[in-house]
């Protein structure tokens, strides 16, 4: 590379004095965190080992169950629109709402009355109901239906507990049937009553544009797709402008203009056509891992899972059947660019940008002849691309709606809004980091050989190789040499069985792969892509890495989890091992090659943004997670820690290979129970989509002789001669149906995937228990 210092330069200015100091303060307040990490994870092996559930002193978990489905239900009824809008109204729909909500209170008053009959403190009493409510409604941390009922019945005990003077006050006050005298604070209030009467049946009728059940999934289904497409445009963008931008100047690439053996190269050749085909190959390989991954086929999966939970009548009906291997992947399609192109074009297409810059900056300082110096300068005009930030925007955009989607793969229906938007806070800060710490690391080892790779294309792939290579066995080092090693881990663990005997099965037990000719090429692409998507997914914020690690997954259950603090742990590292680099290696290019951060605007501002927007950004986004689960999250926040654990090995083999699993076990994965629960006019009978599918599973379940109990299984003639007037009067009284079907056939019944060639390599094994590991 050569160098020029122009007259005032000051090599080692503040920006990158500030970048080291910076790189030093990171390296300390890791070994800090990563310190009270290893004693939390000690303490947590205590907790484990003494843990007691309390919640099990809560009966009756069944009824809150009952009430919090026919709640949901009704919640899931109304939009944002018909919220506002009955905020402005009275109607009796929101009778039976307050009629519920009256009814889950009182369940609430009965428990801590019998808690407090045992002489527990109040606090534990808190935390005990709260614990039952988590452990009782939720059967395992993907169960999202389980999840919202949850999230709904911990609010309603929590406004209990917040608005109450006393537990006597409370159980006198409380009349089912009639509204909490309490005024509303979420209902608003129009200036004169007619105002708000319109105010209000405007709201309704925009109601009804978005009032069918698939609406609101399929905008967020095309909005990711539009993500997607965004990403892929604008990367397609810069290519076209790389390779149609012309620069017809020599370029020398030895030291001296003087010396007889001088060589020149074209400016074309050592820049532009080296750098258009490999951006052009990483955003081909990420859509030929996208399209041989069968990512697509989730964007139907995840339409119609997202179809069923916002559906009312399907809260409470048949259809309670959840995958939970279609529920772990039905984001894929939407991280598949995130993970394996939208880092890697970010870092490249700015790199690529600034060193081009500094070349010519460099060729325009040493030139001699003025009419070079003003072609150069004029290329050098030419080369802003404005279109380089709407790339850069297309890629921020792309890896926060990743990690935040991440996070929804197991909290989707169980957030708030204040905690939906503190974590999204968090994923812009960790985004952020990311970008700008990579960006100059990326830049700093292109510089010093930029000469180089020019004349020799395919030596840039093995350099950023050996670069990522030698990253990681550092990595792999410091987590060995801190003791953090996932395979040790025995709580939150993504369990899966074996359902084929493709070649390197492990690596591919989240993945799809076909049979025939068709495997190997989908399984080494998959692993391939896998391998690569590291390199983005492991710079994610810590608790959007456990359900999208490609070969290790865990649950996001409690932030005292060990799982949790191995991801915090390996993204400290990660960050520190890039920085530490980063500054080696601005030294190096100063001292040894002559480096003038100052000679372009572009990297100049290149280490002025990393001192602003790098270790700074990290330390946001880890303190606004720190608050998300300490003041944000109900049940942490409430002092309520829960990890889930199972008594099964991290991978179970198929019975092909000679496991043999019971097929009569009654756990959650060999079975599904089912229970139809018909409530007197809580349920809309207009939904005939439910209805179908309603009458099909009973159907099915009569053709596969499924168990099925109601009672009395022998019916006696005053029953069959009754049974018209019963058919009349369907919505006015209770039925309790309980259905045992085995899961693998109602998946095969109910899984309809556009790749019908492919398969799942395995299967997620939710067979487990919840472990109260508080205080």
């Amino acid at each position: 590379m050569l160098s020029y210092i122009r007259p005032g330069d000051i090599i080692w200015d503040v920006p990158v004095v500030l970048f080291c100091v910076w790189t030093v303060v990171l390296v300390v307040a890791s070994l800090i965190v990563l310190s009270c990490l290893r004693r939390e994870t000690k303490k947590f092996k205590k907790r484990l080992s003494k843990a007691d559930n309390k919640e099990d002193l809560v009966r009756d978990i069944a009824k809150l169950d009952f009430i919090m489905a026919r709640y949901v239900q009704q919640f899931l009824g109304q939009g944002i629109l018909d919220k506002l809008a009955n905020s402005l109204s009275t109607d009796e729909k929101e009778n039976q709402i307050e009629t519920l909500r009256a009814e889950a209170k009182q369940w609430f008053a009965t428990k801590v009355e019998e808690l407090n009959g045992m002489k527990f403190t109040e606090k534990v009493v808190k935390r005990t109901i709260l614990s039952a409510i988590r452990t009782g409604l939720t059967k395992h941390p993907l169960d999202l239906r389980g999840s919202r009922r949850s999230l709904e019945a911990a609010k309603l005990f929590l406004e209990v507990e917040d608005n109450k003077e006393k537990m006597s006050f409370l159980n006198t006050s409380m009349i089912i049937g009639t509204k909490s005298p309490e005024p509303d604070s979420s209902s608003l209030v129009c200036p004169t009553v007619a105002c708000q009467w319109v105010t209000s049946k405007f709201l309704k009728l925009l109601s009804l544009l978005v009032s069918h059940p698939n609406t609101i999934p399929l905008l967020f289904v095309f909005f990711s797709f539009v993500v997607w497409l965004y990403d892929c445009i604008t990367d397609m963008v810069i290519i076209e402008l790389l390779w149609n931008f012309k620069i017809p100047i020599m370029y020398p690439v030895n030291e001296s203009f003087i010396a007889e053996e001088v060589t020149y190269l074209s400016y074309q050749t050592l820049t532009i056509d080296l750098y258009a085909p490999l951006l052009l190959l990483i955003l081909l390989f990420s859509l030929m891992f996208t399209l041989l991954s069968c990512s697509c086929s989730r964007l139907s999966d995840r339409y119609r899972l997202a179809t069923m939970y916002a559906r009312p009548l399907c809260e409470i009906s048949g259809q309670n059947m959840q995958d939970p291997t279609t529920l772990l992947a039905r984001y894929d399609f939407q991280m598949s660019q995130a993970i394996t192109a939208s880092l890697p074009q970010f870092c490249l297409q700015f790199a690529a940008y600034m060193v081009t810059l500094y070349m010519l900056e460099t060729l325009k300082g040493l030139s001699v002849d003025q009419a070079t110096k003003d072609t150069v300068q004029e290329k050098i005009d030419s080369f802003a691309f404005s279109s380089l930030w709407f790339s850069g925007l297309g890629s921020a955009l792309s890896l926060v709606v990743a990690q935040y989607t991440a996070f929804k793969i197991q909290h989707e229906h169980d957030l708030t809004f204040s905690q939906r938007t503190v974590y999204f806070f968090s994923c812009v800060f960790n985004t952020i980091a990311m970008m700008t710490s990579s960006v100059v690391f990326v830049t700093l080892i292109l510089l010093p050989v930029s000469t180089y790779i020019g004349r020799y294309h395919i030596m840039i792939l093995i350099i950023l190789f050996a670069a990522i290579l030698g990253l990681g066995t550092l990595i792999s080092v410091t987590l060995a040499i801190f003791g953090m090693d996932p395979t040790t881990i025995t709580t939150d663990r993504v369990v899966t069985r074996f359902q084929t005997n493709n070649l390197l099965t492990a690596f591919l037990r989240f993945s799809q792969v076909a049979s025939g000719q068709w495997a190997t090429l989908l399984g080494a692409t998959t692993i391939v892509g896998n391998i690569f998507s590291l390199l983005t997914i492991n710079l994610f914020l810590p608790p959007s890495q456990l359900l999208i690690h490609p070969f290790c997954k865990f649950y996001a259950t409690s932030p005292r989890s060990p799982a949790l603090h191995y991801v915090i742990a390996k993204q400290l590292v990660y960050y520190n091992i890039l920085l530490i680099t980063s500054s080696i290696l601005l030294c190096v290019d100063i001292n040894e090659y002559g480096f003038n951060y100052s000679l372009t605007p572009a990297t100049k501002n290149l280490l002025v943004y990393a001192n602003l927007t790098g270790v700074p950004c990290i330390f946001l986004a880890l303190l606004i997670l720190f608050k998300f689960y300490s003041s944000f999250d109900i049940w942490t926040s409430n002092g309520v820690h829960l990890v889930f654990q199972q008594d099964l090995p991290t991978i179970i083999d198929s019975p092909e290979s000679g496991v043999d699993l019971d097929e009569d076990s009654n756990s959650v994965c060999d079975q599904t129970n089912i229970t139809l629960l018909i409530p007197d006019e809580s349920v809309d009978m207009n939904d005939e989509d439910c209805k179908t599918n309603e009458a099909n599973i009973q159907e099915s379940a009569t053709i596969d002789s499924t168990i099925i109990s109601n009672g009395d299984t022998t019916p006696t003639d005053e029953q069959n001669e009754s049974t018209e007037a019963d058919r009349n009067n369907l919505t006015k009284k209770k039925r309790t149906i309980r259905i045992v079907k085995h899961t693998a056939k109602l998946n095969r019944k109910m899984k309809n995937s556009c790749c019908s060639f492919v398969t799942d390599v395995a299967m997620v094994d939710v067979r487990g228990k919840w472990v109260n590991v508080s205080d």
